[in-house]
């Protein structure tokens, strides 16, 4: 007859239990569509805000530039093209993480405002036309943030009386009213 001593039996239990629980934290149902955390899809949003705004303004610094210098900028803007491809590739990685874990309101959202990224023409002449892609862009940009900040519950609810009339004192306070 072996007796085992209790230090042994704990281990034993605690090992059993920690197999157990990584087992129950591994169970993932299949055709059970999970989003991400709050936070998970906060990162993400920030990210493509984030690339959207470099890209606007690698793209807004090389129309301008080729706009004012012509010709005498080329070799200029070629040496820039590397760092297009950084820019453009950083964007559409920032949307591929916006789907796979943002809702669907957020991701049409997030969709619309890389083709208004990439609806900037980098060769406009008419500085008047690219400032109304640029306002586009703009738009696309605050919509995407709008979409966000109700999908993470950042926009006061019917309910939350108190917070929207705090709300709405700051913004009569800021307008001057």
């Amino acid at each position: 007859m072996t007796f085992t001593t209790s230090g042994v039996a704990a281990a034993g239990i605690k090992a059993t239990g920690s197999v157990t629980a990584a087992l129950i934290g591994r169970y993932r149902p299949t055709g059970v569509p999970r989003l991400g955390s709050k936070e998970d899809r906060a990162e993400a949003y920030r990210r493509l805000l984030d690339a959207s705004c470099r890209s606007f303004n690698w793209a807004y610094q090389f129309s301008h530039l080729q706009r004012e210098a012509g010709r005498a900028a080329h070799k200029l803007l070629l040496g820039q093209i590397p760092l297009a491809w950084e820019v453009s590739g950083e964007l559409i990685g920032a949307l591929h993480g916006v789907r796979l874990c943002g809702t669907v309101p957020v991701i049409a959202a997030a969709e619309d405002l890389v083709t208004a990224t990439s609806n900037l023409e980098l060769n406009e002449k008419d500085g008047a036309r690219f400032q109304q892609q640029a306002e586009a862009l703009v738009a696309a940009q605050a919509a995407f943030l709008d979409a966000c900040r109700e999908d993470l519950a950042y926009a006061t609810r019917w309910w939350q009386l108190v917070r929207r009339y705090k709300e709405r004192r700051f913004l009569r306070a800021q307008t001057g009213r």
